[in-house]
């Protein structure tokens, strides 16, 4: 989606679905299924024995990020689902008061899940949300969307994102059985901080992620000339 509204314009070929398979590592029949869904929004068209082409840019809202994120899985119809493992207040660790300005003794709410690609465990994910607004997220359907997301279109909460971190980490034996994975096995560990207008914090996330399930990419910008 980003590539569309960003690097392509209307008339321009795509890359065939086994480059497209290779460049982002998912199998042949998800990127088919992420191209017809494409196509069915009137974005691209196929002709036969041509290839594919863009029929017309997107309009990326807010949602939309520069990095492969769970919003963006969405948004792509891609096959991932995710079941709810958790939800409720809890004491939150000490990153996360720190990274909240919460007190002490402060609870959150806590919401866990475990989010699947193509029928397979990819990702843990957790939530740390002030007591309203995680009480509100809980009542929504979180099977096939994400947390973000809801956040902005269904509570219409106007949130940015403050801080994002990705580091390695060996896997504990509660993640380690959630992701099918050995105990110790390395795995990428993202955090992600947003705020609203006031700079109030409104959610932390905490993602385990297999490696093998998944890489980290970021689309950088290429700079303006300065104006003489």
């Amino acid at each position: 989606m980003r590539r569309l509204a960003r690097d392509l314009l209307p008339g321009d070929r795509l890359p065939t679905e086994n480059a497209l398979s290779g460049e982002f590592g998912v199998a042949r029949e998800t990127v088919r299924e992420a191209l017809r869904g494409l196509e069915e929004d009137g974005l691209i068209v196929r002709r036969r024995r041509k290839g594919t082409f863009v029929a017309k840019r997107p309009t990326l809202g807010h949602e939309h990020r520069l990095t492969g994120l769970s919003e963006d899985f969405s948004a792509l119809k891609f096959d991932t689902g995710a079941t709810v493992l958790d939800a409720k207040p809890a004491s939150p660790p000490a990153s996360v008061v720190a990274m909240m300005g919460l007190v002490p003794t402060a609870e959150v709410f806590h919401i866990g899940r475990l989010r699947h690609f193509e029928k397979a465990p990819f990702s843990y994910e957790e939530a740390f949300l002030p007591l309203d607004i995680g009480r509100k997220v809980a009542k929504l359907d979180l099977r096939n969307t994400a947390i973000v997301h809801e956040l902005r279109d269904r509570l219409r909460l106007r949130i940015w994102e403050e801080q994002q971190q990705i580091e390695a980490v060996a896997a504990d034996p509660y993640v380690a059985g959630l992701l099918m994975v050995a105990v110790g096995a390395p795995l990428l560990f993202m955090v992600r901080h947003f705020c609203d207008q006031k700079d109030k914090s409104v959610v932390v996330f905490w993602s385990h992620l297999r490696p093998d399930r998944y890489y980290y990419t970021l689309k950088l910008e290429r700079p303006r000339r300065r104006q003489r």
